[in-house]
């Protein structure tokens, strides 16, 4: 019976402080009608502003994800397949980065530069061959970044047999591409 004494005093104590507030709180809000506050016209807010990114993020962000066919309506919308961020790097940079052979294809087909270099000079091979990806087979490896490295320079040491091995087949390529280049000049004279 003391325990509820106590906590009926303990109550009442707790309800006269709520009492207390809310009838402290009114008086707050009398004083306020009327006040300068209160007479001040209201303030509207303003209509939300829609975010519009820039058509080259947008394009960058298209081909990261993927989305061919988005792509595709971009570039028929006069999308520029070779935009570059602020970094200096393109859709097929990044494509070679994300070991994304789909979309380096279709960047490739669709005219994309493959010899592009970003800020550092590293042209889309530096970056497929400092990851390490074998099924990315772009040519130019002789170009070198802003450091004078190649593709061979740069590259993960488990790739650099493959990479000498396509820089030979390349080399055979462009050597019957000249003799038959050659032959054509001569027959046309």
């Amino acid at each position: 019976s003391a325990i509820l004494k106590h906590i009926f005093y303990y109550l009442l104590l707790e309800g006269m402080k709520m009492a207390d507030a809310k009838q402290k709180r009114n008086e707050q809000l009398k004083r306020w009608i009327g006040s300068e506050t209160d007479l001040e016209p209201p303030v509207l807010k303003k209509k939300k502003t829609k975010v519009k990114f820039d058509d080259g993020a947008v394009f960058l962000a298209a081909c990261s994800s993927g989305d061919t066919e988005e792509v595709l309506r971009m570039l028929d919308r006069g999308a520029d397949i070779n935009y570059a961020n602020v970094d200096g790097l393109t859709a097929l940079h990044q494509a070679c980065i994300d070991d994304n052979v789909d979309m380096v294809t279709f960047l490739v087909e669709h005219g994309a530069c493959i010899n592009q270099p970003d800020n550092e000079g590293w042209i889309p091979l530096h970056a497929a061959a400092s990851c390490g990806y074998l099924d990315i087979h772009l040519c130019e490896m002789d170009i070198i970044n802003k450091v004078g490295q190649t593709a061979f320079d740069v590259a993960d040491e488990d790739i650099l047999g493959y990479l000498e091995e396509l820089q030979k087949k390349q080399n055979l390529v462009i050597s019957h591409s000249h003799q038959i280049f050659n032959c054509k000049c001569n027959l046309a004279l």
